[in-house]
């Protein structure tokens, strides 16, 4: 019987494990003992809602490493197309208007394809880049976790946009493997390895690129859809996505700082922020992501700039203002009539 994912442990969509297997098959390995390894039944697999523990991805991937010798698993696992069609989060990302909202949108949900905050969308000086952490303490296979997610991305922006767009640059946390021909060739672009982050940035004008599925009507049924995925799911246990529901909880008129937030959660101060740590996030960097988040479901709703600003928790207006832009780029008028200008 398929491992069955409960509310005190973080889990994530079966599709890696699929795609992982599928590849398996193609080299001639045994599915089936990797299956029962990993506490998995192949029927089961197949399932598009099926959600597993993250630990077993990880005893799966380094069993197949192990198996295979393939020192580029996570490269070669990107190349395994399949398909979920029930899947209402991708289908919210491929009708997205640009990369950037693909990329905004594709935050917002992530958890429909597993728990935590592990794709984060972030502005910089030359553009916009997406960082991606794995859950939990350093594994083996967050190597080719992390690889498999940054080429299905590159590969996925080429497709989704119908232009051969490069990344400006590439970087991974892990050392450098002893060839990185192959890295090189899928990328096409500069990579760093042993950097602080996993990210994959691209530049302003890529990140403005329509995509050639974008259907503005589409992509609010899918959100839609999207949304109700989520509600389904079981209340997560990371300790990122409980700060960020007791973030939102206070953030209009309470008492959202780390301390409140730790007693809230019965924490001790460090204990919180150790455990954000090791899921790869901190306080500060989980209220200014929720608060960009909020910010466009806001004005999206017409609310006045005063009533956005309280209920992300500013003091005045023109703080809020000044985060904004920081942002978005624009203030948040500009940012609304555009918006506004652009729905169905």
């Amino acid at each position: 019987m398929a491992k069955a994912t409960s509310t005190s442990e973080p889990s994530l969509s079966a599709r890696m494990a699929r795609q992982a297997l599928r590849m398996a098959q193609g080299l001639g390995l045994p599915v089936e003992a990797l299956c029962r390894e990993a506490g998995l039944r192949l029927d089961d697999v197949e399932d598009p809602e099926l959600r597993i523990p993250y630990a077993v991805l990880d005893d799966l991937l380094e069993r197949m490493v192990a198996l295979s010798g393939d020192a580029n698993l996570g490269l070669h696992i990107a190349r395994v197309d399949v398909a979920d069609l029930d899947d209402p989060a991708t289908f919210v990302v491929l009708t997205s208007a640009t990369l950037r909202d693909a990329m905004e949108r594709g935050c917002r949900y992530q958890r429909v394809w597993g728990d935590g905050e592990r794709f984060r969308m972030e502005e910089t000086d030359a553009g916009v880049r997406m960082r991606f952490t794995p859950v939990g303490a350093w594994q083996p296979a967050h190597r080719h976790l992390t690889e498999a997610a940054l080429v299905q991305f590159a590969t996925g922006v080429r497709f989704f946009t119908g232009v051969d767009v490069r990344p400006l640059r590439v970087r991974f946390v892990h050392a450098a493997p002893p060839d990185t021909s192959e890295h090189e060739a899928l990328f096409g672009c500069p990579l760093e390895f042993g950097a602080p982050f996993n990210d994959i940035e691209f530049s302003a004008e890529d990140a403005r690129r329509p995509f050639v599925h974008a259907d503005a009507l589409l992509n609010t049924m899918f959100e839609k859809q999207a949304r109700r995925a989520l509600e389904r799911l079981p209340q997560s246990s990371t300790t990122t996505e409980r700060v960020r529901e007791a973030v939102r909880h206070a953030l209009a008129g309470g008492d959202f700082s780390c301390a409140a937030v730790a007693r809230a959660l019965r924490l001790p101060s460090r204990t919180l922020q150790r455990r954000l740590a090791g899921e790869g996030q901190t306080y500060a960097g989980i209220v200014e992501a929720l608060r960009r988040e909020l910010s466009e479901v806001y004005l999206r709703r017409r609310m006045s700039i005063a009533e956005v600003s309280f209920l992300l928790g500013y003091a005045e207006p023109a703080a809020f203002h000044r985060a904004f832009k920081r942002w978005w780029g624009q203030s948040p008028e500009s940012f609304r009539r555009g918006r506004l200008a652009s729905s169905p």
